[in-house]
């Protein structure tokens, strides 16, 4: 019997809101217990707005496929599902959609299939008709690199990094979601945001979801410890040496205690109740990941040798440090995003470059590494600044701009960046330290970076609520300015112009005199010249710009074939063995084609550099560098 149009109309409407009002269930149940609950409801759009849900099944790990089931009000006569092209913390297009296959759309109340279109390589258009709320399936292929961008699965486990997975509908971020996690038997399961085994989960928006990691296996073995009121949660996947690592796992977990209190204390324990370290150590990865909630870190040697547990400290006391900088006080274009497109910033130099040297220096200050090794890692990169060409050109915030060229972004095309750019992290540390010790001198110690970073914490983070995203509002390098400012008593716009800005080098001894130190640059031992050209045998990597290589018309991918009419074997290194100041004619190929040059090499520059006592350094000027190298306060 087939019932009248108003009874179906009803029928439907009725398991659309029985639907819905069991997702809510869901959705309360998941809350109750749920790490940092007390956070997360404060974030949750008022009013509230319809539940987006997704399931995500993992229960074939030996094909890497991911099945995802996406059920989400549908509004008006079509919706919009987007895949992200990029993840949050890695300034790359990375097309995740490509990994993407088997889509379909139904109804959800009816389960009749919905036709759909897909205008662009990242979206698809789901025609609605009478349907209220739809249901999008698809899968997503995770056989890729062990990083914090990808999603991996296989039979060893699963490892989710949420923009590489999920969808999501346009316009609808804002929604708080709930997910489900279907687990092949005998598998347990960790969210940053979950209980261990908790497969039903809540986020009050689409940012946050997908930025809380997530870890799957036959086998977790999960450690805590306490420090300043929040519980620290350490997953530990040992691929190399799970065997004999015990020694370094429990110094492991000791070490991350001492990095957390030593970093609580620079602004101040976070508003959390709980934060999760996953840490990975698999031959050929090597990567590090903030998040809102943890962090995921992948170390290439195993946690029983003593490279292992080296690279595991420094990334954490780096990562650890960004739930401070760029999670919550975050530049103005960090959140919410645009997953579509990139996402420029000109302040990397400060989200990643500060957050770069308080991880090194909180390293020293926990005794994790001597003073004398901090100052001589220090030291060697001030000096780049001052010997490496792209200084001369690249800015702090070109960099920092640009990083969508050179953070790991697979280009194609060949170009000249590794001699055309810096590193924004790099440059940031320089900055950092440079104003670090000259708001000590000028304060006699009263003042420090650290006042610099609590200003910024309440006047954008602790600042009215901007958007659905987080609390406050992100900042520019104005507001850096701004803040220097307001801790000095004094201006530092000329300070800015010429080294944030400007390309202008830094004079280094000024600032270091102030802690009784200085710079120390000296030809690196065994050198001959300075040609400019940087060589693996005689195949040419890259070329200083300027340099007598540069003058000579010798480009990258240049292989020398013959000094001075005599031939050369490619794997020997002839360009170091030239004495400076007498004109060599060289013969080399560069993608087939035979070309010469006269090379005229320099004297060996003084390059290697590091940080030492100034041996007239004042008791005064000590007791500052004492207190620079000594714990946050």
């Amino acid at each position: 019997m087939r019932l009248p149009l108003r009874s179906r109309l009803f029928v439907l409407y009725l398991i659309t809101a029985l639907a819905a009002l069991a997702l809510t269930a869901l959705s309360a149940s998941a809350q109750a217990g749920q790490p940092n609950a007390t956070y997360l409801r404060a974030l949750a759009a008022a009013p509230a707005r319809p539940l987006v849900h997704y399931q995500l099944d993992l229960t074939r790990p030996g094909t890497h496929l991911a099945a995802v089931t996406l059920t989400a009000p549908a509004t008006g006569a079509a919706t919009t599902i987007e895949m992200p092209v990029w993840y949050p913390g890695r300034y790359s297009i990375y097309h995740f959609p490509a990994s993407v296959q088997q889509t379909g759309a139904w109804c959800a109340a009816s389960g009749a299939p919905l036709p759909y279109s897909r205008p662009t390589p990242h979206s698809w258009l789901v025609a609605n008709g009478a349907c209220a709320t739809i249901r999008w399936s698809y899968r997503v292929y995770g056989r890729l690199p062990l990083n914090g961008t990808f999603f991996q699965l296989d039979n060893a486990h699963a490892n989710l990094n949420g923009g590489a997975l999920f969808m999501y509908v346009a316009g609808e971020k804002p929604n708080p979601v709930s997910l489900s996690i279907q687990l092949p038997a005998g598998w347990h399961v960790l969210n940053e945001l979950g209980r261990l085994d908790q497969t039903e989960l809540w986020f009050p928006n689409y940012d946050i979801f997908i930025d809380a990691s997530t870890e799957a296996a036959p086998r977790i073995k999960l450690d805590q410890f306490k420090r300043d009121g929040t519980t620290y949660r350490v997953l530990i996947h040992d691929f190399i040496t799970p065997q004999d690592n015990g020694a370094n796992r429990a110094r492991l977990l000791a070490d991350l205690k001492k990095i957390a209190g030593e970093e609580n204390a620079i602004i101040g324990p976070d508003d959390l109740d709980t934060y999760t370290f996953f840490f990975h150590f698999d031959q050929g990865s090597q990567d590090g990941m903030e998040h809102l909630f943890g962090t995921q870190i992948m170390v290439d040697s195993g946690l029983a040798t003593s490279a292992g547990l080296w690279g595991a400290e420094s990334d954490a006391a780096h990562e650890f440090f960004h739930q401070w900088n760029v999670k919550r006080m975050r530049p103005l274009a960090l959140g919410p995003w645009d997953y579509e497109a990139e996402n420029p910033t000109p302040s990397l130099w400060f989200a990643e470059g500060f957050t770069q040297y308080y991880g090194e220096i909180t390293l020293e200050r926990t005794g994790l590494q001597s003073s004398a090794d901090y100052l001589r890692a220090l030291g060697a990169n001030l000096g780049d600044s001052l010997t490496q060409p792209g200084y001369r050109w690249m800015s702090a915030e070109d960099a920092s701009t640009t990083a969508w060229f050179h953070d790991a972004t697979p280009l194609v095309q060949r170009n000249n960046l590794a001699s055309s750019a810096i590193s924004y992290y790099e440059r940031g540390d320089q900055l950092a330290a440079t104003l670090d010790l000259d708001l000590r001198a000028r304060s006699g110690g009263r003042r420090s970076l650290n006042d610099v970073m609590r200003w910024l914490w309440q006047h954008t983070y602790r600042a009215p609520r901007a958007t659905y995203y987080l609390p406050g509002r992100g900042y520019t390098d104005a507001d850096v300015e701004q803040a220097v400012e307001a801790v000095a008593g004094a201006s530092y716009q000329q300070f800015f112009a010429d080294y944030v800005s400007g390309t202008q080098p830094i004079p280094y001894d000024h600032y270091l005199a102030v802690v009784g130190l200085e710079l120390r640059c000296t030809v690196p031992p065994g050198s001959v010249n300075y040609t400019g050209a940087h060589t693996s045998g005689n195949n040419v990597g890259r070329v200083d710009p300027g340099s007598p290589a540069d003058t000579a018309g010798l480009g990258p991918n240049a292989l020398i074939t013959a000094v001075d009419g005599k031939s050369v074997a490619a794997d020997t290194d002839s360009l170091g063995a030239l004495p400076p100041g007498r004109a060599a004619r060289l013969e080399f190929e560069e993608d087939g084609a035979a070309s010469s040059a006269t090379l005229v090499p320099q004297p060996p520059r003084a390059t290697a550099c590091t940080l030492q006592d100034t041996p007239t350094a004042t008791p005064r000027e000590r007791a500052l560098q004492e207190a620079w190298l000594g714990p946050a306060r």
